[in-house]
């Protein structure tokens, strides 16, 4: 429990940044109730963003068209691959939180949270970039 910009909160809200390997390196950890539009500083430098609808407010992020009100479509130019690139960032990451146990770390501060954050991403990343069968001796 906290309390934030927008009031009262429970929990917290990891927003991770993946890149075209599957490696998360960049992350924040915001309140539960934090917006899309709070993480942008998490994209500054990056050539390209593929997002949900959530960051159409965040500039240089592509995300699928979206309907205002009266029904009108508003154009993105988001192309058909884009959708199954974030189906698989999407499936990685839950992925990665259902055998990781992300969603249920119990922590008795907010830097044991942020510690046992960064130890599962990063145990992510090494058994993504395969580091450790390398160091192994195993050839793929």
């Amino acid at each position: 429990m906290g309390v934030g910009p927008l009031g009262a909160f429970a929990g917290y809200v990891l927003m991770p940044v993946m890149n075209e390997r599957g490696l998360f390196f960049r992350w924040a950890i915001l309140p539960g109730n934090a917006r899309e539009t709070w993480g942008r500083d998490l994209l500054d430098g990056l050539p390209a963003v593929l997002g949900d609808r959530g960051f159409r407010w965040v500039q240089g992020v592509k995300t699928p068209p979206y309907r205002v009100r009266g029904g009108r479509v508003v154009e993105t130019g988001w192309r058909g691959w884009m959708g199954r690139v974030r189906n698989w960032i999407e499936t990685r990451f839950s992925v990665m939180v259902r055998s990781s146990g992300l969603h249920r770390i119990e922590a008795r501060s907010y830097w044991g949270l942020v510690a046992r954050v960064n130890l599962i991403l990063l145990v992510h990343n090494l058994i993504r970039s395969r580091v450790l069968l390398r160091m192994a001796g195993v050839e793929l």
